[in-house]
């Protein structure tokens, strides 16, 4: 109907136009005849463009939607690329602070452990003192370890990455202070070959710790003490001590309280 109504207007509009066209040509002297086939063809190029104007704008309408909508999907999508972008941005801060903390606790390890190998040598040496100062049979249970302590400690020396080796260098020493520390409080009962004034003697000895120990003959014919001086492990004869000290390693060796026993010593010994 509408449609309808729209031609009958245009129809009469073209007409209408036509017809002031056909009055000023006759006043010009010219006369030109308007039929109904031309007014009709005329209406439908109107119409055409009409319609194609009407597609035009819808076509625009759902174009410009479409547009809107990808405008917004790209607002979106920036959005949480920025978003994004602000996380990394925040790990990386972050990441770049604990990557800066290792690299400063590296920098004070290795410190640390340079001083550590630094002292290892010095350390080895007390340890060598102290070890030559003991009782023979406690020097002579470590000896073997306190080599390869050495040993290890020269190459350690040399080397650029200690950190495993000088970390089994200072176990090794822990485990041979560990058993100093055990054996400074025990009474020890041992026999074996001495050296009194260059003559080998066998004999029994009672260790009292590290500092004091006495010895006697298995004949009791001959006795003495033995104790720590100037870095060494000294033996020394002693007369009219026989009795006494053989009846203090009998009672070491029964494990049974006595008497008190006068015991000869070595003043100024360690």
């Amino acid at each position: 109907m509408k449609i309808s109504l729209l031609r009958s207007q245009l129809a009469w509009l073209v007409f209408a136009a036509l017809s002031a066209t056909s009055v000023v040509a006759s006043e010009q002297g010219q006369v030109k005849t308007t039929t109904p086939a031309t007014i009709d063809q005329l209406t439908k190029q109107w119409l055409d463009l009409a319609q194609s104007s009407n597609q035009l704008q819808q076509d625009w309408q759902l174009e410009q939607q479409q547009l809107e909508l990808r405008i917004a999907l790209l607002k979106e999508q920036n959005k949480i690329l920025s978003s994004q972008i602000s996380q990394d941005n925040s790990q990386q801060d972050q990441v770049n602070q604990q990557r800066q903390a290792i690299l400063t606790e590296q920098t004070v390890l290795e410190k640390s452990v340079g001083q550590y190998q630094k002292a290892l040598p010095a350390i080895i040496n007390q340890l060598q003192t102290l070890v030559a100062s003991l009782p023979p049979y406690l020097a002579e249970q470590l000896k073997g370890e306190l080599a390869q302590l050495s040993l290890r400690g020269n190459q350690i020396e040399t080397q650029t990455r200690v950190g495993k080796s000088l970390s089994n260098e200072y176990q090794a020493i822990a485990s041979i202070i560990k058993q100093l520390t055990k054996s400074s409080g025990l009474i020890q009962l041992k026999q074996g070959v001495i050296d009194i004034n260059g003559s080998e003697r066998l004999t029994q000895q009672l260790y009292f710790g590290h500092d004091q120990a006495w010895f006697i003959s298995s004949d009791n014919s001959f006795s003495g003490i033995g104790f720590r001086q100037q870095n060494s492990w000294q033996w020394l004869a002693v007369d009219d001590a026989n009795e006494q000290i053989r009846q203090a390693i009998n009672h070491a060796e029964s494990q049974t309280p006595g008497q008190l026993i006068n015991l000869p010593i070595a003043l100024g010994a360690h």
